[in-house]
């Protein structure tokens, strides 16, 4: 009886130190993490300052949040591959305004364009007019970022 224990005791030794190797692995291929570009934002060396900055009991102004503004509509249709045919051509063209897909049935919807006024929307609208029809400007909650507007102090 006094074997079979000692037997069953290494065995369970053994097992444990052969799971606990299997479970440490070495991963030389990397890990790629897609981040929403909002965060680059943040992380960007020189708000990092502004960051140490306000730690220090200085105040910035800067701030990320949604708000009523408005967007230029580029596609309205029931066809999602034409959807998403006009956001990523939109995209190619313009790769610094942001382009959005909604879906309300049956309708697909592609807007552009985080514009706080309307005029500044119909002033963006005049420059597609020959790329994307119909147009038309839509109210909209934007994302209305601040820090893009800040001064380095």
């Amino acid at each position: 009886m006094n074997g079979r224990l000692f037997i069953s005791m290494i065995t369970v030794f053994v097992l444990c130190q052969y799971q606990s190797k299997a479970q440490s692995f070495d991963d030389s291929t990397g890990v790629i993490v897609h981040t929403d570009p909002r965060i680059a934002i943040l992380t960007a060396p020189e708000n990092m300052s502004s960051i140490t900055k306000r730690n220090n009991n200085q105040s910035r102004t800067g701030s990320i949040h949604s708000g009523r503004g408005f967007r230029v509509q580029i596609y309205n249709g029931s066809d999602r591959h034409k959807a998403n045919t006009a956001k990523v051509d939109f995209i190619r063209r313009f790769p610094s305004i942001r382009a959005y897909i909604t879906y309300i049935q049956p309708q697909f919807r592609v807007k552009v364009g985080d514009f706080r006024s309307r005029s500044e929307a119909q002033k963006f609208m005049s420059q597609l007019n020959g790329v994307y029809s119909p147009l038309m400007v839509v109210p909209d909650i934007i994302e209305i970022n601040t820090f893009k507007n800040d001064q380095p102090n």
